[in-house]
């Protein structure tokens, strides 16, 4: 895990971990416990399992009627699916997409469904596979490792695997790259001093304050407090010393690792989008190529995307991005203007908004030109061409946090497809009868 990732990750227990106790137990010198309020910060407790999903009590127009087990050669799981012309599910089934660069020696495989879930075929893919899509035609075109291969609607490959050219190109001019790992390390540098240090100081007064109280008289929980904020103060201690040691050679590793792995491919009729790690920053990138993979151009830089996830998808023309730091999705013309932005933030219990740490996830457009966004909690909506927000379609429960759920819509829209990335299964859910 990257230190950006580790800090991250410890950020969320700032955030979150830490929730106001109204009730703590006492015991009393007869033995007996009371309750005694109190209002400190205490580490929030699952009791139970996990929560119940405010979803499951949406009203949907679909329901889940069977799950489809994807399992590939030597262990390779089901990693992201989409739809062909035919209404099929192309699935591709790969290691895990990688955070920095990609799996060496990796290689994937295409799997071919009917619309039941039926098996047809399926093919080899001679690289790290991380994005697949297809084309009007049939065809599918697989990105990652920082390449580009486009396949027949038989599994046969049209012309050779070709190195994405942007990526040749940004990777020969290390005189400029070495320039922004530089820029980028004194960017971290700088954030990484004002954010450690806010948090050790939020950690050290919690500490404090709780060392001001005899031992005996802590309660149980306070006690747990104590030691958990302690081990929080020692890894941000460590991840301060790491940051002051990290290298231009590290920042520059990291940067060009991100750029060969493909978040996102999508198809149109004329252009193919890949989305890939931006050299600026920790944000995405999206580059526009023809269908035989030539005149490369950016169209769109620095988006925001939580947890190396970024969708993007073809309507038409145009490009649809799920902006899932945002709670929104994007529309985008094919040189990168942007036409607007769709979806609102808000509660879970509310079916208009996207809730969560970062939604929606993915994105899909079908051939009404209604819109659709899934979200981590296994939630599918649907959008008005115009963005407007029209129904949940969909529920599916899933396990795991943020993360890649793919959603497939057939032709007339009667079915979903939505993948089950922890389960390396596809579920398929069909309209309810009235």
């Amino acid at each position: 895990m990257t230190l950006i990732r580790r800090f991250t990750a410890a950020s969320f227990v700032v955030a979150a971990g830490f929730a106001v106790a109204t009730a703590d137990e006492k015991t009393k010198p007869d033995g007996k416990k009371v309750e005694a309020k109190a209002a400190v910060a205490v580490p929030a407790v699952r009791i139970g399992g996990a929560p119940a999903n405010p979803a499951d009590k949406f009203e949907t127009t679909h329901k889940v009627s069977a799950g489809i087990d994807v399992k590939g050669d030597k262990g390779l799981k089901l990693q992201t699916l989409c739809l062909d012309s035919m209404g099929r599910v192309v699935a591709l089934v790969a290691p895990p997409k990688p955070f920095g660069g990609p799996v060496k020696g990796a290689t994937a495989e295409i799997h071919v469904f009917d619309a039941s879930g039926k098996k047809l075929h399926d093919f080899k893919v001679d690289f790290h596979g991380q994005a697949v899509n297809a084309g009007a035609d049939g065809s599918v075109f697989v990105a990652g490792d920082g390449k580009l291969a486009k396949f027949d609607k038989a599994g046969k490959q049209i012309g050779a695997t070709a190195e994405l050219p942007f990526v040749a190109e940004l990777l020969k001019d290390t005189t400029a790259l070495r320039k922004k790992a530089e820029e980028q390390l004194k960017r971290e540098k700088e954030q990484f001093a004002q954010s450690i240090g806010d948090a050790k100081k939020q950690f050290a007064d919690q500490i404090k304050k709780l060392e001001e109280k005899k031992k005996e008289d802590r309660t149980k929980t306070e006690e747990r407090q104590l030691q958990q904020a302690k081990q929080l103060v020692e890894q941000y201690d460590q991840m301060e010393k790491e940051q002051k040691s990290r290298t231009v050679e590290q920042v520059l590793a990291d940067m060009t690792g991100r750029v060969r792995v493909a978040s996102g491919v999508a198809v149109s009729e004329k252009d193919v989008f890949v989305a890939c790690g931006d050299t600026a920053g920790y944000g995405y990138a999206v580059w526009r190529l023809s269908h035989d993979m030539k005149d490369p151009k950016q169209v769109l830089s620095g988006i925001g995307g939580c947890c190396g996830q970024m969708d993007i998808q073809c309507h038409g023309p145009d490009v649809l991005v799920a902006e899932n730091t945002k709670k929104q999705f994007g529309r985008y013309d094919r040189e990168g203007k942007k036409l607007g932005g769709y979806g609102k933030g808000g509660a879970d219990t509310d079916p208009a908004c996207f809730g969560g740490c970062c939604n929606p996830m993915n994105v899909r457009a079908c051939g009404t030109g209604d819109v659709y966004t899934a979200e981590s909690e296994g939630i599918i909506k649907r959008f008005s061409p115009s963005g407007e927000f029209l129904e949940t379609t969909g529920v599916v429960k899933l396990t795991g946090g943020c993360k890649n759920v793919a959603v497939g819509v057939s032709p007339d829209a009667s079915k979903l497809y939505f993948l089950d990335q922890p389960g390396s299964k596809f579920h398929i859910l069909e309209k309810k009868t009235k």
